[in-house]
């Protein structure tokens, strides 16, 4: 049976829509009189993805998998969605494993956001995972990042084995990168929207909640002493010139989240990387766009069975 995300986040979404509201008029003079405090503010709210109520075509694609728990490292348990072939009514279920395709979401996402590839890849002979990382969807926890993004993306594929693909959207496609570079195994790859450089997009989330340039390099430092990592060391244009996976990246001109000059600049300097630049989807409606989808799907081809 399928696990399926609660609605209990919809408060917590009204809060943080107020939040947006009044926080640039009060950021900049707080940042002034105490940078230290406003850090520890930016980084609570960098760190919080909250969760949204499942629109009814994700949770149709969510009760068309089948759901199972897995326990993480940390002692948390998440949720691990699969689609695959129907089972016959009558006779003997062929058992043969199938090549493998990962659907990682991004930051403040959640894998039924990633359920518009499953039937289709399923249909064109892959098994396809996908999961809640903490703190989204229907898994425990409220804090999340993209080093967490890393830990758990790299637990699930050694939980599968090595991938025939991944499916990767926003922070869940530089968590991707990053887990490559540390010897995560993946055929290929689908990048939906990626997002090359955290230090840019906070630096670009600072300003739009009006902190200061100060008080954004304060809350990088804070953060990466949390995790014993720079970010540095998760920029996807550093890592990507030593992958030699073959990636399609899809990136919108009209993305107000991650801009279109950082991802061709990621695509200029990986070799294996083909670009689509498409207009007026926005940041997350690549997720269920027919078009977006087809050529993701045309990109795996049909699987070569070992």
């Amino acid at each position: 049976m399928a696990i399926v995300s609660s609605s209990q986040s919809v408060p917590f979404r009204r809060r943080r829509k107020s939040l947006s509201k009044w926080l640039p008029k009060i950021s900049g003079a707080f940042g002034a009189l105490s940078p230290s405090l406003a850090a520890r503010l930016l980084a609570f709210i960098f760190t919080r993805p909250g969760r949204q109520k499942l629109p009814h075509w994700e949770r149709d694609w969510l009760l068309q998998s089948a759901g199972q728990p897995l326990r993480l490292n940390s002692g948390l348990t998440i949720p691990i969605y699969e689609w695959r072939g129907f089972e016959p009514m009558a006779g003997v279920r062929d058992e043969a494993p199938l090549p493998t395709i990962l659907l990682v979401h991004g930051f403040g996402g959640r894998a039924g956001q990633m359920g518009g590839f499953a039937a289709p890849l399923v249909a064109a002979g892959y098994r396809v995972v996908s999961f809640d990382a903490p703190a989204h969807g229907a898994a425990p926890g409220n804090r999340s990042s993209l080093p967490d993004m890393l830990d758990v993306t790299q637990e699930v594929a050694a939980h599968l084995g090595p991938l025939a693909g991944v499916v990767a959207h926003s922070n869940g496609a530089a968590a991707v990168i990053a887990a490559l570079a540390q010897g995560m195994q993946a055929e290929k790859l689908a990048l939906l929207a990626p997002m090359p450089d955290v230090e840019a997009f906070l630096s670009r989330l600072a300003a739009r909640l009006g902190f200061s340039p100060r008080v954004a390099d304060l809350t990088q430092s804070r953060i990466e002493a949390r995790y014993d990592l720079p970010f540095s060391a998760l920029k996807a244009a550093s890592l990507a010139p030593e992958l030699s996976q073959s990636a399609l990246i899809l990136q919108d001109a009209d993305d107000q989240i991650v801009p279109l000059a950082e991802v061709e600049a990621l695509a200029k300097v990986w070799a294996g990387a083909r670009l689509l630049v498409s207009e007026g989807l926005g940041h997350n409606r690549l997720l269920r766009d027919s078009a977006s989808i087809a050529a993701v799907v045309a990109h795996f081809g049909r699987p070569t069975l070992r």
